[in-house]
């Protein structure tokens, strides 16, 4: 899908607004800017101009997995590149409208408030510049500041256990991946049932219907630890695959889910409970 001028879609969220002045006051960033999630179509819209020149980038609208921005909101991790133009890894839509507003080095940052996505705000410099895992941290921390809520003395909601929930939506995805690996190293049946039985604990707590998408259990112990940020070599060293077959894996879970990149299919299969 091509980035096209926007539409009319929901209201922008207030906390993106937030998120953007805060990281336009770090003095290193020459602009800041959001996208705005729309979960109903699974599409983004930039805006929250700060910093603009040329205006190229205001509106534009494209869908999850594009591009820098739709990665992060397809993976819901930080990322950055030094150089957008020349970038590996992320689809170019946007190329034409960041240069024309001179942009070299860009990040993204996933928002999320009381644990919803709401969607991903992005810092950048007009030269090329490696943004650091100590730096990114920091922008991270900025923008949780930036977007906290007031604090309230309401109790956390029951699981569907009864007990209080106590994993944070990264640390479930992390541990989903976990399981999924365990559960491809064993060839104990019972072993494996019980396996199955608490990764889809993480993934559909209390769904009333079964996920419209079937995958494969090997496709799932794929997506799984492609949704956590591993690349095709790491996720067939933990599964004992080749990596020929993880990309075969991969394609088959991609095709299924309509999917064109592998963020695309990891949203995708996140929206359909597949994935935490």
């Amino acid at each position: 899908m091509a980035a096209v001028p926007a539409v009319p879609g929901p209201a922008a969220s207030p906390s993106l607004a937030s998120a953007v002045r805060a990281l336009a006051e770090v003095e290193a960033l020459d602009m800041a800017f959001a996208a705005s999630l729309d979960a109903r179509d699974g599409t983004f819209r930039l805006g929250h101009m700060s910093g603009a020149r040329a205006g190229s980038m205001d509106g534009l609208v494209t869908a999850v997995g594009q591009g820098l921005g739709g990665k992060v909101l397809a993976v819901e991790r930080p990322l950055a590149v030094a150089d957008y133009a020349r970038a590996p890894g992320i689809t170019h839509q946007f190329d034409q409208a960041v240069s024309a507003e001179g942009l070299r080095a860009v990040f993204a940052l996933p928002v999320r408030v009381d644990g919803t996505l709401h969607g991903a705000v992005y810092g950048a410099m007009r030269r090329p510049v490696e943004f650091g895992e100590r730096f990114l941290a920091r922008m991270a921390a900025t923008v949780r500041a930036a977007v906290r809520p007031a604090p309230s003395r309401t109790h956390p909601a029951p699981g569907p256990d009864g007990c209080d929930v106590l994993l944070s939506r990264e640390e479930a995805r992390e541990l989903h991946a976990v399981l999924r690996a365990a559960r491809a190293g064993t060839t104990d049946p019972a072993a494996r049932s019980r396996l199955d039985a608490l990764a889809a604990r993480l993934h559909q707590p209390g769904a009333a219907s079964p996920p419209a998408v079937h995958l494969s259990a090997r496709e799932l112990d794929v997506l799984a630890l492609v949704a956590v940020g591993h690349a095709n070599g790491e996720v067939a060293a933990r599964l004992g695959l080749t990596v020929e077959t993880v990309k075969s894996y991969l394609k088959s879970a991609m095709a299924k889910l309509g999917s064109r990149t592998r963020g695309e299919a990891v949203h995708r299969a996140r929206a359909g409970g597949l994935l935490p």
